[in-house]
């Protein structure tokens, strides 16, 4: 039986949080394979209603296919007919929180082997010359978790990109250097845009008030928030705590 509790939907999109003591074997709880499993039947229920005909054969067997597929280790979107459906998990405060979304999901993007997450949304969320100044697997990596501050301060819009402030700054060797390592959150590419799901709110100093400091010497900051704050536009922010 699964230890963690129902999953939740997330307002004003079609993604569902499953909250899991942190230690749990996610890809194997049932409370994921069945948001899963409901994500598939979803994606592929619209197809059939587009007309989209699957050669696949329908039924159950086919779905928990799929799911297999999506919960094999290392894997993070699985296509079902001309669409896919996309989980990951997060990890703070003793819990782990798995998004399942018919989309690709992205989260912390602390480690290195996340970057190919990040590198396919990066289009959406950041400007063209941000996503100049990102030349390396660890720039991307290091650009990604300084907008999850920003997002998670209430400081940045991941809809329009374009009409807020830069989020790369230039070292003295010319490499980009951005502030805000060590915290995440769920980023859903949901309906052609990035979506923000806050599953716990974690405030941070803004990007601005840090800009000074360089590079790995930029001390970790982050304040406790007792409720969420307004969600801006297109933002969808989950309670602080589950």
């Amino acid at each position: 039986m699964s230890a963690g509790a129902a999953p939740v939907g997330v307002p004003g999109t079609d993604v569902q949080v499953v909250v899991l003591p942190e230690g749990t074997p996610w890809r194997a709880d049932p409370q994921v394979r069945a948001a899963v499993a409901a994500a598939v039947r979803a994606v592929r229920d619209d197809g059939a209603a587009d007309g989209v005909v699957h050669a696949d054969a329908p039924g159950g067997a086919r779905v928990e296919a799929l799911v297999g597929t999506l919960l094999a280790p290392g894997r993070h979107v699985v296509p079902v007919g001309e669409g896919r459906v996309g989980v990951s998990a997060s990890h703070e405060a003793g819990r782990t929180y798995v998004a399942v979304a018919p989309d690709a999901v992205v989260v912390d993007a602390c480690a290195l082997d996340r970057w190919a997450q990040v590198d396919a949304v990066l289009d959406d969320a950041f400007t063209a010359a941000e996503r100049e100044a990102l030349r390396t697997p660890w720039d991307r990596v290091r650009a990604w978790t300084a907008l999850e501050c920003a997002v998670k301060a209430g400081r940045a819009d991941l809809l329009r990109p374009h009409e807020r402030e830069p989020l790369v700054a230039l070292g003295t060797d010319g490499r980009p250097v951005v502030p805000g390592d060590g915290v995440g959150l769920h980023l859903v590419r949901h309906g052609g845009r990035l979506r923000a799901v806050c599953v716990r709110v974690a405030l941070v100093a803004p990007v601005d008030a840090r800009a000074d400091v360089r590079g790995d010497q930029a001390p970790p900051v982050a304040l406790t928030a007792d409720a969420p704050p307004t969600a801006a536009a297109g933002r969808a922010l989950v309670g602080a705590r589950p």
